[in-house]
């Protein structure tokens, strides 16, 4: 009887100590984190009193001995929610005088009503000392898509030129994997990961063209998303008695799994003071390679600063002459340079937080009218639900470049703190220079109550000049933040 009292005693202090653990890190970056430890110990009834170390612990009990194992076999699981209900509106051509006004204004081009349900979950595993598994999952409302495509088959099967045909799947799940990869390292000098997972390349903040391993690029409109990267084998290595660090990464073909469409890249970082200098490159077989440099640092401790550069021998992607025929054709024996500055400013007394970026893109048309003829022919094969017509596959091609411009600037002003903190304001701004366009976001968002937020705005789309393609937009947004959060 007296050694199954010590035992519950010793459960009721372990308990306490893990609870006081769990809320110690709650507010703590979970994904943040590179490795854990891993301890274990006994502990005699004589040392159920004594201090117990902070260690995530499981439990087994012996009743003969009345002794305890704490093992830190750490499993965290956790993600969030996010649940929305928006109503858009949205009026094309606007700044066009109109015969009946009121009849264009009763009939916007756009006007929906949509829920948006999107979940993460995540799982982040340490087993042992010095190794960590992570995974990241991504579930979006509607939870089934429909895909479609075209089948192409070849001419040698049905002569002269082959076919196109149309393809539909319906109920595919919509759901993505994220990330997944494993942690490891080596006498905290060497520290490795591998599988998929996003790169931390490039220092801009609305645009990055040093950022030439990740998937996904950054939207100017949401810059602090995530942005999807792709399976490599990174290899982290930290100089020893400096702050200086080199990055290599190998980056498996993941299409048609060949060696010799591998991928390398690497980077070397040098900290001087406040300033932070990048020199990297990526290389990849019949790709154009790709030097970049990146620079960060701050102006009298207040002002952020940044900027990237890119020099490539030759392009990847395909162009198109604006004549009858939309001629395609690429470039592979001339210097390319991609080139972006900016800045970032906030005020904690205030409230307020500026940002502001210039980006040149070399790879893009100083004249995008040829660009914008295949984007309308898209468009319009869309609309339809036309998916063999040529203009999708050339739309691709010009969906690649991301920006097919060459100049850009971007710059916002958030007020955090309009008397309270449960309001607040943003401005959003872009002039796409080479496209003749600006767009204007303007978002008042509310904390109604602890689990309702509203956010509500004007978005406006318009032409620089009259030679300009777009005929511009406005649009209006009114959406709930409705419970969802972190877990």
């Amino acid at each position: 009887m007296k050694k199954l009292t010590v035992l519950v005693l010793m459960i009721m202090l372990v308990i306490t100590v893990f609870a006081q653990e769990a809320a110690g890190t709650e507010t703590g970056s979970l994904e943040d984190e590179l490795f854990g430890g891993d301890t274990e110990a006994l502990v005699t009834p004589e040392q159920a009193n004594a201090e117990t170390q902070k260690s995530g612990v499981s439990l087994t009990g012996d009743l003969k001995t009345a002794t305890l194992a704490l093992e830190s076999n750490k499993l965290r699981i956790g993600g969030s929610l996010n649940a929305e209900l928006g109503l858009k509106y949205v009026w094309a051509d606007p700044y066009t005088k109109k015969s009946n006004v009121k009849e264009a204004f009763l009939n916007p081009k756009q006007a929906v009503l949509q829920p948006t349900i999107g979940a993460n979950l995540f799982f982040d595993a340490r087993p042992v000392q010095d190794l960590k598994l992570y995974g990241k999952f991504l579930f979006e409302f509607p939870f089934e898509k429909n895909l479609n495509g075209a089948l192409s088959i070849p001419k040698s099967l049905v002569p002269p030129n082959g076919v196109d045909i149309p393809v539909s799947v319906n109920g595919s799940p919509n759901f993505k994997i994220w990330e997944m990869y494993t942690d490891f390292s080596t006498k905290d000098i060497a520290f490795f990961r591998f599988g998929k997972h996003t790169v931390k390349w490039g220092t801009g903040y609305f645009y990055s063209p040093a950022d030439v391993i990740n998937i996904s690029r950054i939207d100017p409109e949401k810059p602090t998303e995530d942005r999807e990267g792709p399976v490599s084998l990174r290899t982290h290595i930290v100089i020893p008695k400096t702050q200086y660090n080199i990055w290599l990464y190998l980056l498996p073909d993941t299409e048609t799994f060949k060696p010799q469409y591998t991928a390398g890249a690497a980077k070397a970082e040098f900290v001087f003071g406040d300033w932070e200098l990048g020199v990297g490159g990526w290389y990849r077989y019949e790709k154009a390679p790709r030097f970049i440099t990146t620079l960060s640092g701050s102006i009298a401790g207040k002002v952020a600063v940044f900027a990237e550069g890119v020099f490539a021998w030759g392009s990847d992607y395909t162009y198109y002459r604006d004549d009858a025929a939309l001629t395609s054709y690429t470039v592979k024996n001339k210097p390319f340079f991609q080139a972006t500055i900016g800045g970032s400013y906030s005020n904690a007394d205030s409230h307020t937080m500026l940002a502001f970026q210039y980006y040149y893109n070399g790879f893009g048309y100083a004249n995008t009218e040829a660009a914008d003829r295949i984007t309308d022919s898209a468009a319009a094969a869309l609309n339809n639900k036309n998916f063999t017509d040529p203009s999708l596959k050339k739309y691709e091609n010009i969906a690649a470049m991301g920006n097919r411009g060459q100049h850009y600037i971007a710059f916002t002003v958030s007020q955090n703190k309009i008397g309270t903190e449960d309001l607040t304001a943003n401005l959003f701004q872009q002039f796409a220079i080479s496209e003749l366009e600006g767009l204007t976001t303007l978002s008042l968002n509310w904390k109604i109550f602890k689990f309702v937020q509203m956010s509500t705005g004007p978005i406006f789309t318009y032409p620089l000049s009259p030679s300009s393609h777009s005929k511009g937009s406005i649009g209006y947004n009114l959406s709930f933040k409705l419970g969802g959060g972190k877990f």
